[in-house]
C-alpha cells in the first residue's frame, strides 16, 4: 500500500511542529507541500530526514514553492512547466516513484478576475494540464495540489453568493473540468459523489468554525491509478490545530507496491 499526502503548509518553518504532529499521526510515504515560503538553503530539512524522508524542493523566498518529502525513491526530477511560464514563481515539481508520475502543484491564486493575474491563472492551469497529459502518455499520473479553484456547488459554502468570485469564477471551473473530461479522475468524488466537501476555510470571521470553507485542494489521478485508490479523506481536524495552515491535508491510499527498481 502507498499513502500519498498533499497540503498547503501556508509557510512549513511557521507550522512546522504542526507538520511533525502530522506526519507522526498519519505516516505518508509521500508528502506533497505547498506554499513552502522559504528558500530551499533554509527549508528545515532536518524535521523530515529524521523521519526518513527524502526532500526534493523549489523554494523561494516568503512566496509561493512547493516540496516533495519521500520514503519512497524518487527519479527524473523536474521543476516547473515544460514552457518556463512562471518559472520564476516556483509552483510545480514533477517526479517519479513508486512507478507513476505524481505532481506536486501551487496554482496561482489570480487575484480580482479583472486583473491581468487572472489570465495568467488560467493559463498555468491549461499548460498544467498538458504537461500531464503529456506525462500520461508514459504512465500513471497523479496531479495534486492547491488549485485556488473550487469544482462545484458541492465544494463550497455558497455557491450562488461566491459564482464569478475569485477561486469559483466559471472559468476557472471551466478548466478544472477540462482535467476530468481529459480522463483524470477526482478522487474525493471518487468515494463521495455527492455532498459539501471543503479542504481550506478563511483566516477570517470564523470560517472554521462556521465551516464557511472552499475545496481548493485536489488529487487528481488518471483513471487506471484511481482504481487502485483504496480511500481517500480531508484531514480537516487539522485545520483546528493552534496556528493552522489555512488548509487541510489531503490522503489518499492506493494498493500498488512502495517500492520501484529503476
Amino acid at each position: 500500500m502507498l499513502r500519498v499526502a498533499s497540503w498547503n503548509v501556508n509557510s512549513v518553518r511557521s507550522r512546522l511542529d504542526s507538520v511533525a504532529r502530522w506526519l507522526e499521526a498519519a505516516s505518508p510515504d509521500i508528502l506533497l507541500l505547498q506554499e513552502t515560503k522559504v528558500e530551499d538553503g533554509l527549508f528545515p530539512a532536518g524535521e523530515f530526514e529524521s523521519r526518513g524522508y527524502r526532500l526534493e524542493l523549489s523554494g523561494q523566498k516568503a512566496l509561493n514553492g512547493v516540496a516533495i518529502a519521500s520514503r519512497v525513491p524518487l527519479y527524473d526530477v523536474r521543476r516547473g512547466l515544460a514552457s518556463g511560464f512562471l518559472d520564476d514563481q516556483k509552483r510545480l515539481i514533477s517526479c517519479r516513484c513508486a512507478g507513476i508520475r505524481i505532481v506536486d502543484a501551487y496554482v496561482p491564486n489570480g487575484g480580482d478576475p479583472s486583473l491581468d493575474r487572472f489570465l495568467h491563472k488560467l493559463e498555468f492551469m491549461e499548460q498544467l494540464l498538458s504537461d500531464c497529459l503529456e506525462m500520461a502518455r508514459s504512465g500513471p499520473v497523479l496531479v495534486c495540489g492547491d488549485f485556488n479553484a473550487a469544482p462545484g456547488p458541492d465544494d463550497v459554502y455558497d455557491p450562488e453568493a461566491l459564482d464569478g468570485s475569485i477561486g469559483y469564477h466559471p472559468e476557472e471551473r471551466r478548466r478544472l473540468r477540462s482535467f476530468l473530461d481529459s480522463g483524470f479522475v477526482d478522487l474525493l468524488r471518487r468515494f463521495v459523489p455527492r455532498g459539501k466537501a471543503y479542504s481550506w476555510w478563511d483566516y477570517r470571521s470564523g470560517g472554521f468554525r462556521k465551516d464557511r470553507g472552499m475545496r481548493l485542494d485536489h488529487m487528481l489521478a488518471t483513471a487506471g491509478l484511481a482504481e487502485a485508490c483504496r480511500d481517500f479523506r480531508i484531514d480537516r481536524e487539522v485545520r483546528g490545530w493552534d496556528r493552522p495552515s489555512d488548509h487541510a491535508p489531503l490522503v489518499a491510499d492506493f494498493d500498488i507496491p512502495a517500492q520501484e527498481t529503476e
